[in-house]
């Protein structure tokens, strides 16, 4: 059974950043350790070849791990990141899911796929998360 979402996070993530609404990304998923966040492709995020441009698949990745973290309670920033580019990223919509690898007291791991509208994989990244101490905690 999958667990329930974040209602409340999702909502917060969905409209209090500009960047995912200019993006076209929408935050569907989100608990802890798991996000899913879909991506409308517009000819703006096309590169020189017509294919998505390997900067918005960073942060397609990026925004997936941020909120898979966010989910645990924890806000956090990225500290470390790298993708791989499996197929070429065509058609016009990206999903990126997210899932935790570890978790520890200060830094969370985080393995992210995104898959084009047929679910070919197209990408894959590992991103390294830096919990942000609480304020009490400072």
């Amino acid at each position: 059974m999958k667990p329930e979402n974040n209602l409340k996070l999702i909502d917060r993530m969905n409209h209090s950043t500009a960047f995912l609404q200019r993006h076209n990304m929408t935050i569907t998923e989100a608990w802890e350790g798991h996000a899913r966040v879909e991506m409308t492709i517009d000819e703006s995020m096309l590169n020189v070849f017509h294919i998505v441009h390997g900067g918005i698949l960073f942060s397609l990745a990026d925004t997936a791990a941020g909120t898979a973290s966010f989910a645990t309670g924890r806000e956090s920033m990225t500290l470390n990141a790298s993708i791989n580019f499996i197929k070429p990223a065509t058609g016009k919509k990206i999903t990126a899911i997210a899932t935790e690898i570890s978790r520890g007291h200060t830094i969370g791991n985080y393995e992210v796929f995104l898959f084009n509208e047929d679910e070919t994989i197209i990408s894959r990244a590992t991103l390294t998360m830096y919990f942000l101490k609480k304020k009490e905690e400072k």
